[in-house]
């Protein structure tokens, strides 16, 4: 009799641990589950400023008067500017508070783009377009370029026109739905010769 009590008081022991055991490991998946859902992100890349001032210089395939595609590169980043080509002309504007202007988003483009890995300006000036990913890119929905155009003079020749180049009240919208805004981006500078 004894051993029949001892083999149900280990056999209803050895029942109590494995029900435990598998009650546990439920409650530790639940907690795993549970916390690898609510603690993930969306993935989404956001952006709180466009600073490609300071880094990289305004470039173009052309430096002809009359050019329409700027950009700026910083590594993977670009800041990418179409603009008509009455904009950057070679004529001097008559005052510094009277620039020519170009509307955003209608007669002008403004980009900001992210890349998977760096890109060069043959990305925007070689015959076949690479195919380097874009991961992040923000457009100008609303504002302005602003240029004003003023004369390069080497010695007492005339070599070429500065243009300086300023977005103002320009909106930046992600492909995540986040808005930047600036009253005023200096785009840069870019000289255009003769």
């Amino acid at each position: 009799m004894d051993i029949n009590r001892v083999f149900l008081i280990h056999l209803f022991t050895n029942l109590t641990e494995n029900y435990n055991c598998t009650f546990m490991k439920k409650i530790v998946l639940l907690f795993v589950l549970a916390f690898t859902f609510f603690s993930c992100d969306d993935g989404d890349l956001t952006l709180d400023e466009i600073d490609l001032t300071t880094s990289a210089t305004v470039d173009a395939c052309s430096t002809a008067s009359g050019v329409t595609l700027l950009f700026k590169i910083n590594s993977a980043e670009t800041l990418i500017l179409e603009v008509p080509n009455d904009l950057l002309i070679n004529e001097v504007t008559e005052d510094t508070d009277t620039p020519r202007v170009s509307p955003l988003n209608s007669e002008s483009s403004c980009f900001y783009r992210s890349f998977e890995s760096n890109i060069t300006s043959g990305y925007f000036c070689d015959e076949l377009p690479s195919d380097i990913a874009i991961t992040l890119e923000y457009t100008a929905v609303s504002g302005s370029v602003e240029v004003i155009t003023e004369e390069v003079i080497e010695g007492t020749t005339l070599t070429g026109y500065k243009h300086t180049i300023l977005l103002t009240n320009v909106v930046f919208t992600g492909d995540n739905g986040q808005d930047v805004r600036y009253n005023e981006f200096p785009y840069g500078e870019f000289e255009t010769t003769l």
